[in-house]
């Protein structure tokens, strides 16, 4: 059982109130109270104030005491069946919590708040689609998740939401960039739903330090590296042979380059997907699961052979399966070179960056990332946005890797065709100034 003593330091006028928290081997912890007693007021032996008649200061003092060591022992039997960190920032924030629960509560915790959130996102509307969240995007969070766990075991200690500020800001990215090895742009999505988290928790009423609004509480995104299929290698991939689950990898693979779908909504596609317009031309419609947007593309000559010749779209399989699979008939289909990428590595999970075959580095999103590439410059941007979701341009452009420099291409045209126009008008001008200049 444990033991909550309370004593005092100093003999001056007014002594600061201690209280020990005792709890098995474990647990041995000291802070302030905040409280301060004069010596003569306070019994040693028992650690209590003095009944003093009339004086109604210290029956109030007296009466704090007694019901702060009473939470103390409740939340240390509540949190420890929890499985919480009894550490002293959890003592200071039962104190805290007492003396002053408007502003600080003990269930403001960062963690609990996060997986609150993330619990919400379940039954949540995006407003911008009228849909309910995509289930990859609630996921994501797990790994934020895990992440501040780790952060929080390293620290040996749990952070309540009014402490992100500015100081744990740099903490936490030194922390997984140092101990966790990840990459900028990792640590740039944890971070950016961290603030999402702090920034709903404010609206809902709950105190959050401001630091966290600040434009330095970020991490600048880096410039993603990442390989694309082109049409040659698609034409490569088209003539492998294999077992059986090997070529359904690869129709699906095919089919990916072409409709440009995001894995999840690639392996939803079926023959009811597939409609006929009034000229009587087929075409895929679905709607995307992340952005709840309807997409119509045309079926690509590539994909109706498949059609024809499955009498149906492939077989579907996992996430897990496809990104293994692709990889086999990538590197059997000759795609082998090497190449500067990133990967995932197979024993830490981490990301890793350098040279490495080809075949290696094909995933699920590397469909997606072909189709933008290959269609772009061949047809007008807005017709490429239209199949992959983006919302602008720009977005388009870095998802692609491109910048907005098309305008160079457009003046460079021009200025030739004036120059070309000037030498047609008078193709003498050069030899009669060239005269000229040696007259002189």
């Amino acid at each position: 059982m444990a033991t909550i003593k309370y004593f005092i330091r100093g003999k001056s006028e007014l002594s600061t109130i201690y209280v020990r928290l005792l709890d098995g081997r474990k647990i041995d912890l000291t802070v302030s109270t905040g409280y301060t007693v004069h010596p003569n007021f306070w019994s040693v032996a028992k650690g209590t104030i003095r009944q003093i008649a009339n004086n109604n200061e210290k029956k109030n003092l007296s009466e704090d005491l007694r019901k702060l060591k009473d939470k103390i022992g409740d939340s240390l039997n509540l949190d420890k069946d929890k499985g919480i960190f009894i550490d002293k920032e959890w003592l200071e924030g039962i104190i805290a919590t007492y003396k002053n629960p408007v502003l600080v509560k003990r269930t403001d915790y960062m963690l609990s708040i996060i997986e609150a959130y993330q619990e919400e996102m379940k039954i949540k509307i995006n407003p911008k689609t009228g849909k309910r969240i995509a289930p990859t995007t609630i996921r994501n969070f797990n790994t934020t998740i895990r992440r501040l766990k780790l952060f929080q075991s390293h620290k040996k200690r749990k952070y309540y939401i009014h402490e992100i500020d500015l100081t744990f800001h740099s903490d936490f990215i030194k922390f997984l960039r140092n101990k966790e090895k990840l990459a900028q742009n990792s640590i740039s999505k944890d971070i950016k739903q961290i603030k999402t988290v702090c920034i709903d928790a404010r609206d809902k009423g709950i105190s959050i330090n401001e630091q966290v609004l600040s434009r330095k509480f970020n991490a600048p995104l880096e410039p993603t590296t990442f390989v694309t299929i082109t049409e040659e290698e698609i034409e490569l991939i088209k003539k492998f042979k294999g077992t059986n689950y090997l070529q359904n990898a690869r129709d699906w693979l095919i089919i990916g380059c072409w409709t440009g779908c995001r894995v999840n909504d690639l392996m939803a596609l079926t023959k009811n997907n597939i409609m006929i317009n009034t000229k009587g031309q087929k075409f895929i419609r679905y709607t995307q699961s992340k952005t709840g947007k309807q997409v119509d593309l045309p079926i690509h000559p590539d994909v109706q052979e498949i059609i024809d010749r499955l009498g149906d779209l492939p077989h579907p399989i996992s996430d897990v399966k496809f990104n293994k699979w692709i990889k086999d008939v990538c590197k059997s289909a000759g795609i082998t070179q090497e190449v500067y990428g990133t990967k995932q590595d197979l024993d830490s999970h981490k990301k890793i960056t350098g040279i490495f075959k080809k075949y290696e580095l094909i995933r699920s999103h590397t469909c997606r990332r072909s189709f933008a590439t290959n269609h772009y410059n061949k047809l007008p941007n807005k017709l490429i946005m239209a199949v992959t979701g983006h919302s602008t341009e720009k977005m388009l452009l870095n998802y692609i890797g491109e910048t907005e420099n098309t305008h160079l291409d457009d003046f460079m045209t021009i200025w030739e065709q004036d120059n070309l126009k000037k030498k047609d008008e008078n193709p003498s001008t050069n030899v009669v100034n060239l005269k000229s200049a040696r007259s002189k």
